[in-house]
């Protein structure tokens, strides 16, 4: 591969303040040429931790970036940190242009924000120094210096994002009689170098991860590292190692649990929310619709690293009527407990289904949600069998979108913990499948001989499906709901008109209902004078899923969900049917497809189905998915020829 040197490095560094040798070291580096997408790479990204006897740690950072070509956006160094059990000592940086002095960035340019200001509380912070949008061939440093009092003896390194990078290390240092074990996640297993008591691991000329479409998370991709570390004599019962996911349930449920407690108040809301109920579904449905509409005020409960895993007491979350998720789940937590329904916090990553590895026995949460335990008599789609626990209901009362019986798509399927004490263990989340996760379409259509043609469409969503419309109807407003549509259908038919659309959520059973009425500029294309081709199926709604014809890196990713569609298309009197597709029917290792065209008079019916299988799939496999999803696509796509009379 071509490299090049920084061939005016040399004169920047002699000509301005000086930086520390480590900047120099790596500034010294060639860089390969990247695709023309790529602009920074990592010259350097270490991250060097020193663990105290008493289980306090300090880590220190150092970044260096080479800007290739200039972004959209400022390159900032962020450190977040809990003010509760953490600070950031240290925060400075250099700016080295390809040409002129050596800028230093000294705590005058470091701003302290919340993030997430727009909230009425949030514990975490974070120190931000913001270099700027550089020019080509500058480079940006940064070292921070940050200590904290961590919950869990376990931390967890990415060696890279998305930016390909040269050199990563992490390296960690234990008092005497402590021991380390680290365990690589999304890459090939290699062992530490140590040195003493010390352990590094480092990686090379990390390459550029492109984002694909329909594949998992840049995040479920990059090479992780998590490390569990320890008194070898366990003379400490603080920093004991974490066996198996039951000890690590026992050391989470000491801090959800007493939270959870039952007071006069909780009690007595409980008893009017379920005044009503006869079933026991209908008592948990009732409670899980009041702690949906509790206020969100949080972003994420960084049980990894320490700060904000203690949730607030059931009766102050009920009290001030908010609460981030683990405040939510505990305030559902006491009000069931006090109808006497049995339920526990799960502990999830939100996000991505893909993030939780089960061989590394550590808190990989960023979410908290709960399982409840219920009878027989509660048939719900994400009611688990397990062995231990029994029968559990898995909701997430943070999601203010997603009903009972019901879970967001990114947590179904993933790993997830169940707090019950020693009795917890890492579970499977369900998995919806295609049925339940559908959405049904009847369009009935007028083409006018000039081409015009206008429609009304009804449009029943289920699921998942529903789901995402009801977020944007009821957090991004009507307008937006319009856009989304108007878009969609712009697509397929060109000019149009969306007159009118008409939503209806009926969330208690997971669907949402739209009418739309439209009108096309020009629906078909006319041959010879006297030929007209028209595509029913645009009518419709497509499948969602479209390949490039390119080389593939990453695995590719399909969700559970499955269509179907009946259009009626009625045609001027002037023309008849002069040829209709014949009938399609594909069946593969990712999903099925059936449509046919019928004519009936001045009547054309088009009917299609398909169903996609929750699927992730290796790269070798992109060729196959590509061409099921591109015969779908040729089907729905298909015209039948009208002649004039």
């Amino acid at each position: 591969m071509k490299r090049l040197t920084l061939a005016l490095l040399a004169a920047s560094l002699a000509a301005g303040e000086s930086v520390p040798d480590w900047v120099s070291e790596a500034a010294r580096q060639t860089v390969a040429t990247y695709p023309p997408k790529v602009n920074t790479v990592e010259l350097l990204r270490e991250e060097s931790v020193t663990v105290q006897s008493d289980g306090r740690i300090e880590s220190r950072e150092r970044h260096v970036v080479r800007v290739i070509q200039r972004g959209r956006n400022s390159l900032d160094a962020v450190v977040e940190y809990n003010p509760k059990g953490g600070k950031v000592r240290e925060l400075q940086g250099w700016m080295l242009p390809p040409s002129g002095k050596t800028i230093n960035l000294g705590k005058n340019q470091v701003a302290d924000v919340s993030l997430a200001t727009s909230y009425e509380y949030d514990e975490e912070r974070a120190r931000v120094l913001a270099a700027g949008n550089l020019e080509p061939g500058a480079i940006f440093a940064w070292e921070a210096v940050s200590e904290e009092k961590t919950i869990f003896a376990q931390y967890d390194y990415s060696f890279q994002h998305a930016e390909p990078v040269l050199v990563s290390r992490f390296s960690i240092s234990l008092p005497a009689g402590w021991e380390a074990r680290g365990t690589v996640l999304n890459h090939p297993v290699f062992q530490p170098a140590m040195a003493g008591n010390s352990y590094t691991w480092e990686l090379r000329d990390l390459p550029w991860l492109e984002a694909e479409e329909h594949s998992p998370s840049i995040a479920g991709l990059a090479p992780r590292l998590g490390v569990n570390y320890f008194p070898s004599d366990n003379s400490r019962a603080d920093l004991r190692p974490v066996k198996d996911w039951s000890a690590q349930s026992a050391l989470e449920a000491g801090f959800f649990d007493p939270s959870a407690e039952v007071s006069d108040a909780v009690r007595n809301k409980a008893r009017e929310l379920t005044a009503r109920a006869a079933t026991e579904t209908d008592k948990i449905r009732a409670i899980a619709n009041f702690v949906q509409k509790t206020n969100y005020v949080a972003v994420e409960i960084k049980l990894a690293r320490g700060g904000g895993l203690i949730p607030h007491k059931a009766d102050e979350v009920l009290a001030r009527n908010y609460g981030d998720c683990k405040d939510k789940a505990t305030l559902m937590r006491a009000l069931l407990r006090a109808v006497n329904i049995d339920s526990w916090i799960v502990s999830i990553y939100s996000g991505s289904r893909e993030h939780v590895h089960p061989e590394w026995t550590a808190s990989q949460f960023n979410h908290a949600i709960i399982a409840v335990r219920v009878s027989p008599d509660t048939k719900l789609p994400t009611v688990l069998e397990t062995p231990r626990l029994g029968r559990l209901l898995i909701f997430d009362p943070t999601s203010r979108v997603t009903p009972l019986g019901d879970l967001p798509e990114d947590e179904q399927g993933s790993y997830a913990l169940v707090v019950a004490g020693s009795q917890g263990e890492l579970l499977t989340m369900p998995l919806l499948p295609p049925e339940l996760n559908r959405v049904e379409s009847e369009a009935e259509a007028q083409l006018n001989p000039d081409g015009t043609l206008s429609a009304h469409i009804q449009r029943h969503y289920f699921g998942e499906p529903a789901t995402r419309l009801r977020y944007t109807a009821t957090l991004e407003q009507h307008d937006e709901l319009k856009h989304t549509f108007e878009e969609a259908l712009s697509y397929r038919l060109g000019g149009l008109e969306l007159k009118k659309i008409e939503p209806s959520d009926r969330m208690q059973d997971d669907q949402f209902l739209v009418n739309m009425d439209v009108s096309v500029k020009q629906f078909g294309t006319t041959l010879q004078g006297r030929l007209l081709m028209v595509s029913p199926g645009t009518l419709g709604r497509r499948s969602g899923y479209s390949f490039p014809a390119k080389p593939r890196a990453f695995p590719v990713k399909l969700r559970a969900e499955a269509l179907r569609d009946s259009v009626t298309l009625n045609v001027p009197a002037t023309f008849k049917v002069d040829e209709l597709p014949d009938p399609v029917k594909l069946t593969s290792a990712y999903g099925a497809y059936s449509a046919q065209w019928k004519a009936d008079g001045n009547r054309i019916h088009f009917e299609q189905s398909l169903e996609v299988k929750d699927t992730l799939a290796p790269a070798a496999e992109y060729a196959k998915i590509r061409q099921f999803f591109d015969k779908v696509d040729t089907a729905q796509n298909s015209s039948v020829v009208l002649v004039k009379e």
